[in-house]
């Protein structure tokens, strides 16, 4: 992978601060990406893993590994291998996660043959021996698939986040969710280190976007919206007119984001009925999400390049 196109995947998933380790022969890169406001620092990598420590205000340090195993069959006991000298190298804390290449028991496999059971104990009985936990995950089970929409479908649960019992002791409610994504055979695994109950959200307070000035009918939105309310005071017409403001912004200016959003939930529904028609219907929605992110990402470009116009830098 270029080093160009790791700098724009910074920018794109916004974040400022990355490290990298180049592909050997035909094997995959690895990319670790943080914000510079995170205290931590790189102390380990190869070609199949980076790990990192981190300094938490209120935790203390912990170390993270990202992971990436040999997808190689025959190189099942070297992955396992390499894992337990990790393992001896870590410090009390840490937590591993990535693309394992392994499963840890037969019903993290679904379609045609099944995994044979000395590669799954090997692999359980590795974990075991580090003394590690799988963080729980929320959603759907499986994280890889291949030939997907067709009765050849074959799904497994490659990709997790294991943690020592320091670890847990520092991050107790920790948990693992399963999200949607178009272009990958791989769905995203996102970790939630101190999941919050959130109150239900309040009424926010308006706020006026320069945007919308940039939007095609908003003026005369404005317009017409002002005159309609001129007769009261000045504190009522105001407030209608950001309740007529909100409202058109939800039509015209988050269209693209709300589709996505239905779209999104619809993936996740109908990989769980990932059976006939569904899987008919999941592909078609891997395809109208990939559509949907390229228009989303195309409207905010062209957006921001309006915006450096009107301000004439």
């Amino acid at each position: 992978m270029h080093w160009n196109k790791i700098e724009e995947f910074s920018c794109i998933l916004g974040f400022n601060s990355w490290f990298f380790v180049d592909r050997i022969g035909k094997g995959g890169a690895l990319a670790l990406y943080w914000r510079s406001s995170i205290n931590c620092q790189i102390i380990d990598y190869l070609n199949n893993h980076i790990t990192l420590e981190i300094v938490d205000d209120e935790k203390g340090s912990w170390q993270l590994t990202g992971y990436y195993g040999y997808p190689n069959g025959g190189r099942r006991r070297a992955s396992w291998d390499f894992l337990r000298q990790l393992s001896q190298q870590s410090s009390r804390h840490w937590c591993i996660f990535g693309d394992f290449n392994d499963i840890m028991d037969a019903s993290e496999k679904r379609g045609r043959t099944n995994r044979s059971n000395w590669l799954i104990n090997g692999f359980r009985q590795a974990v075991m021996d580090f003394g590690l936990s799988d963080v729980p995950v929320e959603g759907y089970p499986f994280t890889w698939f291949m030939n997907l929409g067709t009765p050849r479908v074959v799904e497994e649960r490659l990709d997790r986040v294991l943690a020592n019992n320091a670890w847990f002791d520092l991050f107790p409610s920790a948990k693992l969710e399963n999200l949607v994504a178009p272009a990958s055979d791989h769905y995203p695994i996102l970790l939630d280190r101190s999941p919050v109950v959130r109150p239900p959200r309040a009424q926010r307070s308006f706020r006026f976007e320069n945007s919308w000035k940039l939007e095609p009918g908003f003026d005369d939105m404005l317009k017409d919206s002002w005159l309609l309310y001129n007769d009261h005071t000045i504190i009522h017409c105001l407030n209608k007119c950001a309740e007529d403001i909100r409202s058109w912004s939800r039509e015209h200016c988050n269209k693209l984001k709300k589709d996505s959003d239905d779209c999104r939930k619809k993936l996740c529904l109908s990989r769980i009925n990932n059976t006939g028609a569904y899987q008919v219907q999941l592909m078609s929605l891997h395809r109208q999400m990939a559509k949907l992110l390229m228009q989303e990402d195309a409207y905010w470009r062209q957006r921001a390049k309006t915006h450096w116009y009107k301000e004439g830098k």
